[in-house]
């Protein structure tokens, strides 16, 4: 990557819905250049991907603490829940870190589920500050 790629990337984390033109008058590259190196960008796996960030009015940060060795069967299960947006497995407090939108009565419902794998602890958000 360089610095046109690093000025194209920012360019879209400022306004990703800008035509490759005004990104192009920006960077100083014609729209068939910046598409071509966006083009790049996507098959390098620089950007993976065009999204939609949509609210979260109910938001859980859910860590789980695993009592049993059925890391794979546990994976699969929280891959399969559309309520979860991010997953990791973590070191320090916990062994993996669930970032989730349930509502009430469907994070009940999983919370049940995940408890044949170990214990867990949540906390909700309250607010975004950034």
């Amino acid at each position: 990557m360089d610095k046109k790629d690093h000025a194209i990337l920012n360019e879209l984390r400022q306004n990703s819905r800008q035509s490759w033109r005004e990104i192009g008058e920006k960077v100083f590259l014609s729209s068939q250049a910046v598409g071509q190196r966006v083009q790049e960008l996507l098959n390098n796996h620089i950007i993976e991907k065009f999204t939609i960030k949509e609210p979260k009015h109910q938001l859980q940060f859910i860590t789980i603490y695993m009592n049993s060795n059925q890391f794979e069967s546990f994976e699969k299960l929280v891959k399969s829940v559309n309520e979860i947006s991010e997953f990791y497995k973590i070191t320090g407090d916990g062994c993996y870190m669930i970032l989730s939108c349930f509502e009430n009565d469907a994070l009940d419902a999983f919370l049940t589920k995940i408890s044949n794998f170990g214990r867990y602890k949540i906390s909700h958000k309250l607010k975004q500050i950034l």
